[in-house]
Parts: C-alpha cells; structure tokens; sequence
C-alpha cells in the first residue's frame, strides 16, 4: 500500500500496479530465452510479445498522463469531490482485458511489438514504466481525474477520463 494520503480507489490502482510487477517477475523469472520468446499456437503471442506491448502501452499513455495532468492543474482542476467512475470508454476497455472476455479487439500496429527483445531488457523496462506510472499517479492524486480527459493513444477519436485510461 502506498505511503502517499491517495483516496481509495486510487491506492487500489497503486496496489494493483505493484500486484501486476511482483506477478508478472513470478511469472517470468524462471521462463529461459526460448520460453520467453515462444509463441504458445499459431497466431497467440509470447510472453514476450505481450509483456513488451504492455510497454509499448506504457510509454504512449505515460506522455498523455504527464500533459493531461500539468493542463490540468493550471485549470485548477483540483479533487474537492473526485470522480471515481469509468466512463463508457473506460468501461468498455476495462471490460475488454478481462479474462472472460467475450470479444477482442484488433491491437493497432503501432502497438503490435515487431521483435522478440531479450527478456532482461523487456522486463527491466517494464519495471521501470510501472515505476513511472506510480510516480505519476501519486503526484495526481489532488487531481480529479473523472473530469480530465485524454485521447486514446489507439484511436485518437476516443476519448475518456483519465481514471478510465
């Protein structure tokens, strides 16, 4: 739990930053260059794939965040009753990445890792992108982030709230 006076529902997103970092290291840490690299079946990511479009993810919100965050605070758009709600976007992709997921959307290219790197430098990079998302969430946290909104770096014609990406 973090150390920083967040509201709720945002130490749970800290938390579930932390969560998702110590699961992936179990996941990854015994997993050999071959594994690492290997795709499970025909058309079904590696491990790899998936952990470097995670950080391909990373690295396009992160900017997004950081602007998003500074407009933001000169707006004054300060968390006197924060708005802790998906809105349908939000909605929407949070219900996409679930597991029982019952339709995929189409990754865009941008986002689509084009090589397999080696798994320490991958994930050495993911470590530090969830690193910077913390940092970035605990300097929001006086924010309201339910009425900042943000263009998906997907689809730029999609737009939600900042709690939602």
């Amino acid at each position: 739990m973090s150390s920083s006076p967040l509201p709720t529902k945002l130490v749970a997103i800290w938390d579930e930053l932390y969560e998702t970092t110590a699961h992936l290291h179990r996941l990854v840490d015994t997993l050999d260059e071959w594994l690492w690299g290997r795709s499970p079946t025909v058309g079904k990511w590696s491990v790899a794939r998936c952990i470097e479009h995670l950080n391909l993810t990373s690295r396009a919100y992160l900017p997004l965040f950081r602007t998003a965050f500074k407009d933001a605070r000169a707006q004054g758009l300060l968390a006197t009753n924060p708005s802790f709600r998906l809105d349908f976007w939000g909605w929407l992709i949070f219900k996409s990445v679930e597991p029982s997921c019952r339709f995929r959307m189409k990754t865009p290219d941008a986002f689509v890792p084009p090589t397999i790197e080696p798994k320490d430098k991958v994930v050495g990079e993911y470590d530090t992108l969830q690193r910077e998302l913390v940092a970035v969430l605990e300097e929001a946290a006086d924010l309201d982030l339910g009425k900042i909104t943000i263009a998906s770096p997907f689809n730029a014609s999609v737009k939600y709230s900042a709690y939602s990406a």
